[in-house]
């Protein structure tokens, strides 16, 4: 058993930042933190850099010192945390606190989500990844990458719109107001759209979503044939996490905020809220960890 007195911090650590929550034993918040990258990818010593930083931030908050981590238990959700040898390579870190457990960034999120429960999460943003909690069992469905991957992303939905306006530009399908603004933006030059996709990152194709988004509304062909694509295949994702046994989904990410409404007007039986966000799951992982000391 834990001692009497004891502290759970929860960890989000993805490519971009690193965000820590601190709480009692109850999992009551006191206090928060944000730093740079924690992909377990950038190594051991990248990874503590940015939780410690995080984590000054929160002791500050919550008005404690260093001291406590000694009794903290912390729940570790990183991105690039999907081998053995990876997740060996943090926990064998020297590190401050009592203990600590690691999972992928996507099992915190869906921990999340279902306050602890079986269900499952689909991630719609530049990239797309599902996971599904099912009697105490953790599958992924996609998440490989754009090159593969990434059905419904708003990284996938940029590269459709850069192929189909191409196609418009060489008389190959119509041109819509969407193609022809998105060609004059690239000099009307296949040339120098094919330079710009060649250096192009999953980032900068969904970077263009807002634009697509824009003409959907105003109800432009081309981006009412992206969005429809889209739709179609999110819904793939939803009909194969069902077949997997998913009961309930909820969707999160920056794409799924506008892609939602549409899909829950066919899919209303089976999408649910989120019940918590990625750092809830976190602290799950640490009370987990904590009970088990």
């Amino acid at each position: 058993m834990t001692d009497q007195q004891h502290w759970l911090l929860g960890i989000d650590g993805g490519g971009t930042s690193c965000r820590v929550r601190l709480c009692d034993a109850s999992g009551n918040t006191l206090g928060q933190g944000e730093s740079g990258s924690a992909n377990v990818r950038l190594g051991a010593s990248t990874v503590f850099q940015s939780i410690a930083e995080a984590t000054e931030q929160a002791l500050k908050t919550a008005g404690l010192n260093a001291d406590i981590l000694s009794k903290t238990y912390a729940g570790l959700g990183l991105a690039g945390a999907v081998s053995e040898q990876l997740n060996l390579s943090i926990t064998e870190y020297p590190h401050p606190f009592a203990d600590l457990c690691i999972d992928n960034d996507a099992v915190i999120a869906c921990l999340g989500a279902h306050r602890g429960h079986d269900g499952a999460i689909l991630i719609l943003g530049t990239g797309s990844c599902a996971m599904l909690k099912h009697q105490q069992q953790f599958q992924v469905l996609g998440g490989w990458g754009l090159t593969i991957s990434d059905h419904g992303s708003g990284a996938r939905l940029g590269l459709n719109l850069v192929r189909e306006a191409l196609a418009a530009f060489e008389g190959l399908v119509a041109q819509s107001p969407l193609s022809q603004v998105f060609m004059q933006q690239h000099q009307q030059s296949p040339a120098q759209l094919l330079h710009w996709a060649d250096n192009a990152k999953p980032r900068d194709f969904a970077a263009l979503v807002p634009m697509i988004i824009n003409y959907y509304q105003h109800h432009d062909p081309l981006a009412l044939q992206l969005i429809e694509t889209s739709l179609q295949e999110i819904t793939l994702m939803l009909n194969r996490l069902q077949g997997m046994g998913a009961k309930r989904i909820a969707l999160m990410g920056g794409y799924a905020n506008f892609i939602a409404p549409l899909l829950t007007e066919r899919q209303s039986a089976i999408i649910t809220p989120a019940q918590g966000d990625a750092l809830d799951g976190a602290i799950i992982m640490a009370k987990n960890l904590a009970k088990g000391n």
